[in-house]
């Protein structure tokens, strides 16, 4: 259903498109009017027509604009996401020297990135630091990942049911309904994010790059 829905928002794009050859037959029709049969170069009211419709344009494009590439809604607006939390056990990684939960890959650059790899339930993943945080000793719940809706007294029951090697997912997915199927979303997933439990720091494995 979420492929109709956003047929939507191909629609008014559509729509869009056919509007700006029409603005622009409409102004040159008007334009030769005024100029072979009133024999004028300016009209107040052909001026004021052509200013009224490029200005529908521009305001129906931007409103476009930002719901289909701008869109940044709020994790808690149940109108337009839907929450869905995950939690895996970890699968602990065998080395030369010690065994590790999830090893970080550190690069040394301007961006100060990192990027986290683990495996759970038999599938490696590898996530940026910009979707991730790793949780390790008491708290389960570190600052970086306070953004995420997470319910704390969940992360402790998977705490308690996993030992601490765990790996919460969150998704936010787009809702299937006009609203979002207007700015093309309809169905889509908006974030995903890991919050990666270990129980204390010598479960990580750290490589700089």
């Amino acid at each position: 259903m979420h492929i109709s829905w956003n047929f939507l928002g191909i629609f008014v794009w559509a729509i869009l498109v056919i509007y700006v050859f029409f603005i622009i037959h409409n102004i040159r029709q008007r334009h030769l009017k005024m100029i072979i049969q009133k024999r004028r170069k300016f009209d107040a009211k052909t001026t004021i027509i052509d200013v009224i419709e490029i200005l529908i344009f521009i305001l129906a494009c931007s409103y476009m604009s930002v719901i289909t590439f701008f869109d940044n809604p709020n994790f808690s607006n149940q109108q337009i996401l839907t929450n869905k939390f995950e939690y895996q056990p970890l699968v602990l990684s065998t080395g030369a020297t010690k065994s590790h939960y999830v090893t970080v890959t550190c690069r040394h650059n301007r961006k100060m990135k990192q990027s986290y790899r683990f495996f759970s339930e038999d599938q490696r993943i590898t996530v940026k630091s910009n979707y991730a945080s790793i949780a390790e000793g008491v708290d389960p719940f570190p600052v970086e990942a306070q953004i995420i809706p997470y319910n704390k007294k969940d992360l402790r029951a998977a705490d308690d049911h996993y030992q601490k090697a765990y790996v919460a997912i969150y998704t936010a997915t787009y809702k299937k309904n006009w609203q979002n199927g207007l700015g093309l979303h309809a169905g889509h997933v908006f974030i995903k994010y890991y919050l990666i439990r270990v129980p204390d720091r010598s479960f990580i494995k750290i490589i700089e790059k």
